[in-house]
């Protein structure tokens, strides 16, 4: 029979079953202990020792703990690793349990908090550059509904999309964490359900109206009812994890669905906006760009890259602001000077309003609104200030009671813990410094008792001690207690330690006591003073994060102008009609590797209109293509973002929508090749741009036998050109696509420009207008290291094929090595005869692509039914 759980282990299950899938984190006085399967998978997680103690059902509990002191450090790589964590923390103390229920009742302990992925403010569990999203969605009369929010510092934004829009959406808000109604179909992947009950509009419009205090919801925009719905639930899941203390949420912004260029997600990984392909900024567009002195204008700079404008006047007034710093480079200077030692006031005032803030949050509230002040100052003194400039100014003023207040009651540099106290500057509080007089006093007057009692005894070892356990204590050497122990003596015996004894006196009694109360009066004092500090920037906390913002984006826009005067980019023009005209064209990322290895970037020009909005590029592989269509789409991006762009110049017709089909992948757990993939982007592309919209495609067609690839690249191409008519950059190796400019007539050919010399392939990194001559495939292999025997066999077999292609004729040569060829040759005398004669009578280079996969279709099917 087991035996029955002591009240420790069913007050922890009671706790764990309310955890769920959570980690419990069960506070045991000085450590955060784990039991069960909780341990072993977070000692395994933190590679720490899994130990056990007593029994349960007869077996060993497995445990392991972490420190308390220490636990922040813990909880990072437990989030990293895709956990969620309960804190569990005592919410009595033993004296209170022991006069609830005696001498055996066990201390209360409660869940507290949720720490999860995205919910996180802490300081230490946060990147300081990267926006910490946490995501909301849920579907409602055939609209997807997205509510989004950096906990960190507040901002909340609204938006609704179709259903197959939801995973672009996601792709650029990149959520740490995503909740959605329990069963919901189309869920992505590792999203957390929560009750259905939760993603109600009804409950959203009122949780937002209660949050903020307004009776009408109109005073913020325009929200939809799965808008509303999608906050309603993200809302409930941050009462859940905050347990009844709800974090900083500014008022919701409503996202129009044509207000930003769209992106989807195999774009966005393509031209690596924010992250590259081997994780991390190294080698995005980000970390080439960025240029900030903030970890706050960092954030706003991947905000803006991830989701750039479609409204002209919108981008034009961030350029303006770019434009303004790039002219005046003292002003520039100075304000980075000035910026470079600003606190993240957006993400302290969050900890504050959460509940979890410090008095060195409210020390950097203090200081970032004293410097956003100054800021304002100099400013508001220069002459043809940009529109968007003086708007910002009002932001970074109207605090001047509050930081007076701060700078009045806190000290220079307060402290990030409060429980020692020693934050709240002398002068503030006529009774605080009193106690600490008494307190200073106290603790001079215990010094002159040792210096005292050593002189009274002649024991020049003897010293007055204090620890947590004992307090005050005389400490004397083991060969000197004897004199001390006589009942005469005014000393009373305490301890004895293996070579020392210790003692208490009357007269340090007294003192502290002294020391003691007038300690914890200070304590608490200063702890009054601090949580009144707390509710006044609480009460102020929407201007200090409108000062916040402002703060980020002079960041942005001043960060923007070293870079371009650091690169020597331009500004680009921004037009209306759909065009795209760069001269001297860069690729950010690609130039600065090449900078740092002492090399030159080789720029090219591009321009696309209304006669040539297709431009057909072939050329050698390793020539130069793929990033000349990369850097074109994040030239496009750049402006779009707002920034001045790597050219000589630029004019750029808005775009709205911008996709990237470059670069061969697979998706093997989603049962996806390398092909599938493409024709997947591919069919996205077809179904989705628009004249307005920017293409970017590269080898079409390569992932499949080569007529099968030719005739999808053709037909892509034509679709291209005459349904979508949009503005497309479209590089391939196909060279027979180049007869497609005698029926496209807004098709034109271009190609990288390549050379061998003596036995070499020298890649010119040019592009030239007309087809390419050949591709250069050999020599490419030979460039890549491939052995040269293979290489020599390579090209006995390519003699062989062009010499049999021109005695056959073109195209006609390669039949033998068509589907269709081969499902006529497979069907049986005299119907093969037939076939085959019927094929070689075509003239095959006539056929259009449409009409040659006809032929395909209707061979294979008389193929597959004669008999």
């Amino acid at each position: 029979m087991s035996a029955r759980p002591t009240p420790m282990m069913e007050q922890y299950h009671a706790l764990k079953r309310e955890a769920g899938d959570c980690l419990l984190f069960y506070r045991m006085g000085d450590f955060f202990e784990l039991f069960f399967d909780d341990a072993r998978q977070a000692a395994g997680i933190l590679d720490i020792a899994l130990t056990s103690r007593g029994e349960h059902g007869g077996e060993a509990v497995p445990m392991c703990g972490v420190p308390v002191h220490a636990a922040e450090g813990y909880l990072a790589r437990l989030i990293r690793a895709g956990c969620r964590v309960a804190i569990a923390e005592q919410v009595e103390t033993p004296e209170e349990a022991k006069r609830r229920g005696g001498s055996k009742a066990l201390v209360r302990r409660d869940i507290v908090r949720f720490v999860t992925a995205g919910t996180l403010t802490e300081e230490t569990l946060l990147e300081p550059r990267r926006a910490n999203v946490l995501a909301g969605l849920c579907e409602m009369r055939g609209a997807v509904g997205i509510a989004s929010i950096d906990v960190s510092t507040g901002r909340m934004e609204l938006e609704e999309c179709p259903p197959d829009g939801a995973g672009a959406a996601l792709a650029r808000l990149a959520p740490s964490e995503v909740v959605c109604p329990e069963g919901w179909d189309n869920a992505p992947d590792g999203a957390i359900g929560r009750p259905r009950s939760n993603f109600a509009s009804e409950e959203g419009e009122g949780a937002l109206r209660r949050v903020h205090g307004v009776a009408t919801l109109d005073g913020f925009g325009s929200f939809t009812r799965a808008m509303l719905a999608a906050a309603g639930g993200l809302i409930a899941y941050l009462d859940h994890v905050g347990r009844g203390t709800l974090p900083l949420l500014l008022p919701p912004v409503a996202r129009g669905g044509d207000s930003l260029l769209a992106m989807d997600e195999a774009t966005r990984t393509s031209l690596e906006i924010v992250d590259s392909q081997h994780g991390g900024r190294a080698g995005s567009l980000l970390g080439a760009v960025d240029r900030c002195v903030t970890a706050a204008g960092a954030r706003q700079l991947a905000q803006d890259l991830s989701a750039p404008l479609t409204d002209r006047s919108a981008v034009e007034a961030r350029l303006a602001l770019v434009a303004f710093f790039h002219g005046d480079p003292i002003l520039r200077a100075d304000l980075r000077t000035v910026m470079r030692a600003l606190p993240d006031i957006g993400r302290a005032l969050g900890r504050v309003v959460a509940g979890r803030g410090s008095p060195r949050d409210l020390g950097q509230v203090r200081d970032g609104l004293g410097q956003a002040r100054r800021i304002r100052d100099a400013l508001a003194g220069q002459a043809d200030r940009p529109e968007l400039l003086t708007g910002l100014l009002p932001a970074l003023g109207g605090h001047g009671a509050l930081v007076d207040w701060l700078e009045r009651a806190l000290v220079p540099t307060p402290p990030t813990e409060r429980q020692q106290g020693g934050y709240i500057a002398g002068g503030y509080d006529a009774a605080l410094d009193e106690l600490r007089q008494v307190s200073g006093n106290a603790r001079r007057a215990i010094a002159a008792l040792e210096a005292r009692y050593r002189a009274e005894t002649g024991i020049a070892a003897l010293k007055i001690r204090h620890n947590g356990v004992l307090g005050y204590f005389i400490e004397v050497p083991s060969r000197h207690a004897d004199g001390l122990m006589a009942a005469d003596s005014g000393f009373t015996h305490r301890q004895t330690m293996a070579s020392a004894v210790r003692f208490n006196s009357l007269q340090l009694h007294e003192e502290a006591s002294r020391i003691a109360e007038a300690g914890g009066h200070a304590l608490a004092a200063e702890e009054a003073h601090f949580e009144e500090l707390c509710s006044a920037v609480v009460t102020s906390r929407e201007a200090i994060a409108h000062t916040a913002e402002a703060l980020a984006r002079l960041d942005v826009a001043s960060g923007q102008a070293e870079r371009a005067a650091e690169g020597d980019w331009c500004r680009p023009d921004i037009v209306e009609q759909p065009c795209l005209a760069i001269t001297g064209g860069r690729h950010p990322v690609v130039e600065t590797a090449l900078a740092k290895a002492g090399e030159r970037f080789v720029a090219n020009d591009c321009t696309l209109g209304p006669d040539n909005r297709l431009w057909l590029i072939g050329g050698p592989n390793m020539g130069g293509k793929s990033t000349f269509l990369r850097q074109n789409a994040l030239i496009v991006l750049l402006a779009q973002a707002g920034c001045f762009v790597p050219a000589r110049s630029a004019k750029i017709g808005l775009v709205d929508r911008l996709f990237s089909r470059v670069g061969a992948s697979d998706n093997l757990a989603r049962g996806r090749s390398t092909f599938m993939v493409e024709m997947v982007e591919t069919a996205a592309i077809l179904s989705q741009a628009t004249e307005r919209s920017f293409v970017i495609l590269d080898e079409v067609g390569r992932g499949t036998s080569t007529y099968d690839g030719l005739a999808l690249a053709w037909a892509v191409a034509e679709a291209v050109h005459e349904t979508n008519r949009c503005r497309c950059l479209f590089a391939t190796h196909y060279h027979e696509l180049a007869r497609l400019a005698e029926t496209c007539d807004a098709l034109s050919l271009h190609h990288v420009r390549a050379r061998e010399w003596k036995g070499d392939l020298v890649l010119l990194h040019e592009l030239a207008d007309g087809p390419a001559d050949r591709s250069y495939g050999l020599a490419v292999a030979r460039l890549a290291g491939v052995p040269a025997p293979v290489v020599a066999r390579a090209k006995a077999v390519l003699d062989k094929l062009e010499k049999g292609r021109a005695e056959t004729g073109g195209l006609a040569a390669g039949l033998g090595d068509l589907p269709l060829f081969a499902a006529a040759s497979a069907q049986p005398e005299p119907q093969r005869d037939a076939v085959r004669e019927e094929l070689q009578a075509l003239d095959v280079d006539a056929l259009s692509p449409r009409e040659a996969l006809d032929l395909l279709y209707r061979f294979k099917r008389t193929a597959a039914t004669d008999p």
